[in-house]
């Protein structure tokens, strides 16, 4: 029996930057959800904003980022998919974002009767 090989993934991120969720896609690019933290002041380390970020990177032969989304601080990233969907949680809503068209859909608009089955 053939095993899988395992690749050892090394990308570089922003600073202060946590990975929530990832995904790869049918082209095999990582596509990585991450909450920056923002230091708005460098005086004053306690005044600081979150940023949230989606990044596409390529790993055929070496990481290379290729494309960054910026996403709005409200919103939560509910799962990533293979299509290059994203499923957002904003405002109460339920959102279905394309990054390839860059379309967005609202999939639901009571987000408390919305059970996800996997």
């Amino acid at each position: 029996m053939n095993m899988p090989s395992k690749k050892i993934i090394d990308f570089d991120k922003p600073k202060k930057t946590k990975v929530q969720s990832c995904n790869f896609n049918l082209k095999e690019e990582l596509i990585v959800y991450c909450i920056r933290t923002i230091i708005k002041d460098k005086g004053d380390d306690n005044e600081t904003d979150k940023g949230n970020i989606v990044c596409v990177y390529s790993i055929q032969t070496k990481v290379k980022c290729q494309k960054i989304y910026m996403i709005s601080k409200e919103a939560e990233v509910i799962s990533i998919s293979k299509h290059n969907k994203i499923w957002l949680n904003f405002n109460d809503y339920i959102h279905e974002w394309n990054l390839h068209t860059g379309d967005t859909t609202i999939i639901s608009i009571n987000i408390g009767k919305v059970i996800i089955n996997f």
